[in-house]
């Protein structure tokens, strides 16, 4: 088993049965966006565990859904991205992608990421268009990276709202048919 690594910052989690694609990914992602971590299906809680407070967004690149994954989701505002065919059963609105080139691309534009001005901060936290800093929101770091800016509804929105006018963030959180999706405000 593998020891367990804390990490400090926006982690992306790969699932995959060989590390290919953690490898291509880790040499085009710049840890300034987040760090790549590589998982197998068996190993996925473990490795699971050392994302703090959980993976920034999940990528896979399985033919068969890891069994633990939907459990692990649940309700975390964690954007799915699959490479090839996604399995029977993936839970959410994942972004799928025929080949690792274009999953590439589409994960390096994350950096560049912005949204009413707000932006990400490097490695955790968010860049007001004012230039103020903000950390502690990492369900508003999973919408901005989220396909059609949409994730699970079982997030607190009133809580998010909250520290989005107290932080001064020009964006809101609206449930649209179930899901919760960040608009500019």
């Amino acid at each position: 088993m593998r020891r367990l690594r804390q990490d400090v910052g926006r982690t992306i989690l790969v699932v995959e049965e060989q590390p290919y694609l953690w490898a291509a990914l880790a040499a085009r992602i710049d840890r300034g966006t987040a760090y790549v971590r590589s998982s197998t299906p068996t190993e996925l809680r473990s490795v699971w565990a050392g994302c703090r407070p959980w993976p920034w967004l999940v990528v896979g690149a399985t033919s068969t859904l890891p069994p633990a994954l939907p459990e692990l989701l649940g309700e975390r505002p964690i954007p799915v991205y699959w490479c090839g065919v996604a399995p029977d059963g993936l839970p959410g609105r994942p972004q799928i992608f025929e080949d690792w080139q274009a999953l590439v691309a589409a994960l390096a534009r994350l950096r560049e990421l912005s949204v009413n001005g707000v932006r990400l901060l490097r490695n955790r936290g968010l860049v007001t268009p004012g230039g103020g800093l903000v950390t502690g929101l990492p369900e508003v770091e999973g919408l901005l990276a989220a396909p059609d800016r949409a994730l699970v509804a079982g997030l607190d929105v009133a809580r998010i709202r909250r520290q989005l006018e107290i932080n001064r963030i020009p964006l809101d959180v609206r449930r649209e048919d179930g899901w919760v999706r960040l608009i500019p405000r």
